[in-house]
């Protein structure tokens, strides 16, 4: 479980965020849009628990995802990016 939980001062009002939710802010803070798939690479966590703290984000409304389909066959990327 985590240990501590840290606030984000950026955001008007106080968020609070587990260590995993900070990573994964912190990651698409400073890369932009990003796969689920390199999201696991560069945290090194396993793909349920970054799927599960992505969908919280979501749910807060402070990530949205997107998908972007290259004209070739088979399923379009699915991007996970900081809602503006």
């Amino acid at each position: 479980m985590a240990d501590r939980i840290f606030v984000k001062d950026e955001i008007k009002t106080k968020e609070y965020f587990t260590p995993i939710q900070y990573n994964l802010m912190k990651k698409l803070e400073t890369h932009g849009p990003t796969t689920r798939r390199e999201l696991v690479k560069s945290l090194n966590s396993p793909r349920t628990t970054i799927y599960d703290n992505l969908l919280k984000l979501q749910k807060r409304k402070l990530i949205e995802k997107f998908t972007r389909n290259n004209g070739m066959r088979g399923r379009p990327l699915v991007f996970w990016k900081l809602k503006e």
